[in-house]
């Protein structure tokens, strides 16, 4: 899958969130690719307090997203979601929303982010000891519950983007192997890679039986 199977374009800008749902996705995915670059330079910042955990890393990323989204007046982006609408108990790391006065609305499109390599268990960023590995979250709908594409942002700490790509799809596979709620055809598909971000996405499937695209962000 490419990114013109995504109908993804570069320098959109609309005065409010658009009829079509996927010239939305497609700004939300293209500010999240474009804030990656201003992220390397805030986040090795002189003055900062290392080391700089998975949550104060996402922020640092949100408040680079904040700076390239601010054309899009009828979208917002915020630091971690919790569930109004639907109930479920997970919380995103963050999330894209409608800005409109008086009104609140579920979320556009919601993101985990994990730091590679875990600093807790190897795999976190497929499969956690207690259910909340990344992408397991969303098979299981913990996160991105109503919605059919969601974002991972992997924080790259160690190793490259196409060592980390390897290891996850390797990860994806074996569990097919022994799970039956894993598939192999679950794995990240590469798609644009730059010198401050891999992005990929893959297909999962949900509990629900719904399909969920989820775009990766692997930030280097």
């Amino acid at each position: 899958m490419t990114a013109e199977d995504l109908n993804i374009t570069t320098n959109v800008i609309l005065p409010e969130i658009s009829s079509d749902p996927g010239k939305t996705i497609s700004i939300i995915i293209e500010a999240i690719l474009a804030a990656c670059t201003p992220y390397k330079k805030a986040s090795t910042q002189s003055n900062l307090r290392l080391p700089l955990n998975e949550n104060k890393l996402t922020q640092i990323l949100v408040e680079q997203i904040e700076v390239k989204i601010k054309d899009q007046p009828a979208i917002g982006v915020k630091n971690q979601y919790s569930d109004i609408f639907l109930g479920t108990k997970g919380i995103p790391d963050f999330y894209f929303h409608t800005v409109e006065e008086g009104a609140t609305h579920q979320p556009l499109f919601v993101v985990e982010s994990k730091r590679l390599p875990s600093q807790t268990f190897e795999k976190e960023y497929v499969i956690g000891e207690t259910q909340n590995g990344g992408i397991e979250r969303f098979k299981i709908e913990k996160h991105g519950k109503g919605l059919f594409q969601s974002g991972m942002v992997g924080f790259i700490e160690k190793y490259t983007p196409d060592y980390w790509i390897k290891i996850i799809n390797d990860w994806i596979v074996e569990l097919s192997k022994i799970d039956s709620n894993w598939f192999a055809d679950e794995i990240l598909i590469e798609s644009e890679n730059s010198d401050s971000c891999c992005y990929s996405t893959s297909q999962v499937k949900r509990i629900s039986k719904e399909p969920l695209l989820i775009h990766h962000f692997l930030v280097c």
